[in-house]
């Protein structure tokens, strides 16, 4: 089990640079490089500058606004608040630059596909890799070729360099992404644990991905963990401040399968709970 505190790190530039600046990141939590079941987390400061055209992935995503509203394409924004899931093969966008600061937490994980997700390291030498070739503008980089320029998604092409071969995307398993808004979402006490109640977002995919929420009371508490599955969770409120080996809001936790995690609250506290099938085996 691995337990880190968002609230005491810096945000870092430089992150995301082939979608262009103004994003500034927390790097919570990840997985192993090269494996089906890599992962990273995130909480993302964006200030304006950060562009993405209409694009889809080889890998899922969720994300909940955390400040201010995210935009996901034309008339479609996640507001704060809200979680979404961004399937694997499902397009979106263009986005809009954020006018005012925005932060969001972002997990990024390998689909039911089994594709994988590249590492921030392997994403960062790709970048700097391409950047002697081309020029990456507005989420897409432009090859240089002779007389002629090829435009191609920024990731992509990112991903086409770090794995020596086309990218072949997912047939698309939902038609859009999908947006949940908790507040309207009924909490369900757990009947044999008093003071915490849940709430069930979504199950997705035939793998079984699943998001929810916790709330926990003054002094209550939950043992978590899967037998078979990483479970993630994130301190949307909490305590404000760490002390010793306790946890406090933007908290994260890595709980792998077959561990358990027991998770006790001072303060009212509410947590989202990612639980991630592994795929390795699959």
């Amino acid at each position: 089990m691995k337990l880190v505190h968002g609230s005491a790190m810096e945000f870092q530039g430089g992150q995301e640079k082939h979608r262009g600046g103004g994003l500034a990141t927390k790097l919570l939590l990840t997985g192993e490089e090269n494996t089906p079941d890599n992962f990273r987390l995130t909480l993302g400061r964006d200030r304006g500058g950060h562009e993405n055209p209409r694009h889809r992935h080889n890998f899922d995503q969720i994300r909940m606004s955390i400040q201010g509203t995210l935009s996901i394409a034309d008339g479609f924004d996640l507001t704060e608040g809200q979680v979404g899931y961004f399937p694997e093969g499902t397009p979106y966008g263009p986005q809009k630059p954020a006018t005012s600061e925005r932060i969001t937490l972002v997990l990024q994980f390998g689909g039911a596909s089994l594709l994988g997700f590249i590492s921030t390291r392997q994403m960062q030498e790709g970048y700097e890799d391409l950047a002697r070739l081309g020029e990456f503008r507005g989420g897409v980089f432009y090859r240089q070729s002779g007389d002629e320029q090829r435009q191609q998604d920024a990731f992509e092409a990112i991903w086409e360099h770090v794995c020596g071969r086309e990218l072949i995307y997912p047939a698309p398993r939902y038609d859009t992404p999908i947006l949940m808004t908790p507040a309207n979402f009924e909490w369900i006490p757990e009947n044999d644990n008093s003071g915490v109640d849940r709430k069930l977002l979504g199950s997705f995919t035939e793998r079984g991905i699943r998001i929810e929420m916790l709330r926990l009371a003054t002094g209550g508490s939950i043992k978590l963990g899967q037998p078979r599955a990483l479970l993630l969770v994130f301190a949307i409120s909490g305590p404000e401040r760490t002390r010793g080996d306790a946890w406090a809001r933007h908290s994260a936790w890595q709980i792998e399968a077959g561990e358990t995690a027991t998770i006790e609250a001072t303060v009212p506290s509410e947590l989202l709970t990612i639980t991630l099938p592994m795929l390795a085996n699959a």
